[in-house]
């Protein structure tokens, strides 16, 4: 249990050196402002050789870029910045404070290990040195040295300080027991924050010595209290957070707990004991009548019923065996149903035998009037239908080859070329060894009436429509694709949404009446022959058209 709790604390603090890394790395992010714009990096270099007024403009210049980046990134805990030239020299400051000399700045410990990071970013608490009170309401600052890698004496120092409010919001933010603190120290093991308004006083100890290393805890004593010290050292900014836990805050409410759970188990082994004892008898009884009732149905007997006079999981059991034996005459009976509705079926199978006769006649009928009254468009149009309705009645087989699909849909843009005044325009880019490529039959013709009410009909003038065959391995690139209307992004969610396998479907996803065998046909029943093997995409742009891609692996004998 020790062991679960200190390591929950270490979960604790790695997420706040995590916040604080994060704010600290956004902060970074704002100082490299003159990276974005080769002018200042330019004129870094050329600063010392500057007249007057070009230094002006350029100190103006560069502070404003800053001025302009904190105030489109706000940064609440922050207060001021200043910015120095490699000399030393004050080049821009957000606030009129009395800047350091030039000397100074050079000789100040903060300047020489910004110019070791060598373009890093330095963090490092605030403390009165080079004789000025830094700690009005500041209480760290970052810096930076901004310069041409290739002039690497002529650079700038931004140096911007700001407040603690960063770390009193990450230790309200983290639910910490009311008694728990965050110490946060510098990379000089310097405090810089210490939560709460009781200080533990492990801050004026040299307690904190021992928290070496990259992440660690240990108990240690202050006064008459024990704590548990969890820490970790941010590799971003070298500095520590520290959770410091009283043990009474961990152990006290775990052994009200454990109290708790000892009386409550006591309790329920109690009521347990006697609820058995009183209704063994009442529980067992049924049970060993159930029993019989079972083998007398495994010995054939499947009149027996169970009389149910009660409601609980016993009598359930017995309304669920009576049902079970009503299921078994309903499934006798259905059994017997079904045959005589497949004798129906049949029957009517012969019927639609002899109606596609009746209706290949009529349209020969129409074609040879067409042909004698010379209206030619009349006679394709009937040709095509007849072409049609012989590949969809004659052709019972369920797999077909690419090119009785292609010629199938020859016949259906005939059709519709002729209804729309040559609007469609069709193209075929299938490579020549596919054109026996096994497929389900009707798989074109639903995407190209897709196509041509959804895309074409919609658009103004004429309209292309592509199908483009192509072997990727053992696998077949099929696309429609065409340059209609396109679909809304709002419509295209919708239709990919209930694309489903028919086993993940909620509801029914279309109906022959209103969409014909459309898309979620087609894509059901390639789903079910080939599973996770098959990919299915639709790409649509309002006004821009739309691409139907399937992706399957080649039939097997």
């Amino acid at each position: 249990m020790a062991e679960r709790i200190e390591s929950a604390s270490m979960q604790v603090i790695r997420q706040i050196e995590n916040n604080i890394d994060n704010d600290f790395h956004s902060k970074r992010n704002l100082l490299l402002a003159p990276y974005t714009d080769s002018e200042y990096v330019d004129g870094i270099n050329r600063y010392e050789d500057m007249s007057d007024k070009e230094k002006f403009l350029f100190r103006q210049n560069i502070g404003d870029l800053y001025l302009r980046s904190f105030n489109v990134t706000p940064i609440r805990d922050f207060i001021r910045f200043q910015i120095y030239y490699s000399n030393g020299e004050l080049l821009s400051s957000s606030d009129a404070r009395k800047p350091w000399t030039p000397a100074q700045v050079r000789n100040s410990e903060w300047f020489r290990a910004t110019v070791a990071k060598d373009g890093e970013v330095f963090f490092s608490g605030l403390v009165a040195r080079d004789g000025k009170d830094s700690s009005e309401v500041a209480s760290y600052f970052s810096s930076i040295m901004i310069r041409d890698f290739s002039n690497p004496d002529r650079f700038i120092i931004v140096r911007t300080e700001y407040r603690s409010s960063l770390f009193r919001s990450i230790g309200q933010n983290d639910n910490l027991s009311e008694n728990s603190q965050i110490v946060i120290l510098d990379e000089g093991n310097r405090l810089i924050y210490e939560s709460g308004d009781h200080p533990s006083s492990l801050s004026e100890t040299d307690k904190l010595g021992q928290a070496i290393g990259k992440e660690g805890r240990f108990w240690t004593q202050v006064g008459d209290r024990e704590m548990l010290v969890t820490y970790t050292r941010s590799e971003y900014s070298d500095w520590k957070a520290v959770l410091v836990t009283p043990r009474v805050e961990i152990f006290g409410a775990l052994d009200k707990i454990k109290t708790t759970v000892i009386f409550t188990a006591l309790i329920a082994f109690v009521i347990t004991f006697l609820i058995s004892m009183i209704f063994g008898q009442r529980i067992t009884k049924p049970i060993l009548n159930l029993f019989k009732s079972v083998n007398r149905i495994k010995r054939g007997d499947f009149s027996i019923r169970i009389e149910v006079d009660r409601n609980d999981e016993i009598g359930l059991i017995g309304k669920n065996f009576n049902a079970m034996q009503d299921e078994l005459q309903t499934l006798i009976e259905t059994k017997y149903l079904n045959q005589i509705k497949l004798q129906e079926v049949e029957l009517a199978m012969l019927y639609s035998q002899i109606n596609p006769h009746f209706l290949y006649n009529t349209l020969d009928s129409i074609r040879s009037m067409s042909d004698y009254y010379k209206v030619p468009e009349i006679s394709v149009m009937a040709q095509s239908l007849a072409d049609m309705f012989r590949y969809n009645t004659r052709n019972r087989d369920e797999i077909v080859t690419l090119q009785e699909e292609l010629v199938q849909i020859d016949a259906y843009i005939k059709i519709q070329s002729i209804r729309f005044e040559d609007k469609i325009v069709y193209y075929q880019h299938i490579e020549e060894e596919l054109y026996g490529t096994p497929l389900l039959k009707m798989t074109l013709q639903p995407l190209v009436e897709n196509a041509v009410f959804h895309g074409i009909e919609r658009k103004r003038g004429k309209g292309n429509i592509t199908i483009s065959a192509q072997r990727e391995q053992s696998r077949i690139r099929l696309s429609i694709k065409d340059d209609g209307v396109g679909i809304s992004e709002r419509r295209l969610k919708e239709i990919r949404e209930k694309l489903k396998p028919p086993l993940q479907q909620a509801e029914v996803t279309f109906s022959a009446q209103e969409n014909g065998i459309g898309i979620a046909n087609v894509y059901s029943r390639y789903v079910i022959r080939f599973g996770d093997d098959f990919d299915f995409f639709i790409d649509s742009k309002k006004g821009a058209g739309t691409e139907i891609t399937m992706v399957f692996p080649l039939f097997e004998d």
